[in-house]
């Protein structure tokens, strides 16, 4: 019983270093020994645990995945007891997503890392649809109300997923304040307000 804890202890350990490796280099120039010396681990140790270092990727995207779907459900669900007008609800959302997630420099940071390693790796690619999409189909379903086309809600849904991957891109690239980052998402997203006359 003490075995397993460890094991997942220290899976989840290899993962946050190989999120310190993300944030300094790319991943095709960061190594199993780089992965290693950032866990305080035996880089041999780490083939105990994890196949290969893309396998330590792709656990590392599903938890991290997991980690803000749930976060996020947690949210909503805390939202939904509060029984705000929708509206306020959608206000709320957009604001946990814009600082939680959007602003999170680390995370756009690993990202577009990974994004970048998803146009040729199709595994990765994979991945990274298979979250996309789900995240997608969440935004749609707090977005979508009855009296509107379900395809209109997902493509709504789209624009917010995209747009806030973009400002999380310009945020890390172009080195945006954060200030300046939450003035466009908020403009952005009153204006979707508007559009579901919210």
């Amino acid at each position: 019983m003490g075995r397993k804890p460890l094991r997942e202890q220290r899976r989840k350990e290899i993962q946050e270093a190989l999120y310190r490796c993300l944030l300094t280099k790319p991943y095709r120039e960061t190594t199993i020994k780089d992965i290693g010396r950032e866990a305080g681990l035996n880089p041999a140790m780490l083939h105990y645990y994890f196949q290969s270092k893309e396998d330590i990727l792709l656990c590392f995207i599903d938890d991290v995945f997991d980690h803000y779907r749930n976060r996020f459900a947690q949210e909503i669900g805390s939202l939904r007891e509060e029984g705000l007008p929708r509206g306020e609800l959608l206000r709320e959302v957009f604001h946990f997503i814009n600082l939680q997630i959007t602003m999170d420099r680390r995370l756009q940071t690993a990202f577009i890392r990974i994004w970048e390693l998803a146009l040729s790796n199709p595994h990765v690619r994979t991945r990274v649809n298979k979250i996309y999409a789900e995240w997608i189909q969440l935004l749609g379903e707090i977005i979508h109300t009855p009296d509107r086309d379900p395809a209109w809600s997902k493509r709504l849904a789209m624009s917010l997923a995209a747009f806030h991957e973009g400002v999380g891109l310009f945020s890390v690239f172009f080195d945006l304040k954060q200030k300046d980052a939450l003035a466009l998402l908020e403009a952005f997203q009153e204006r979707i307000m508007e559009l579901e006359r919210l």
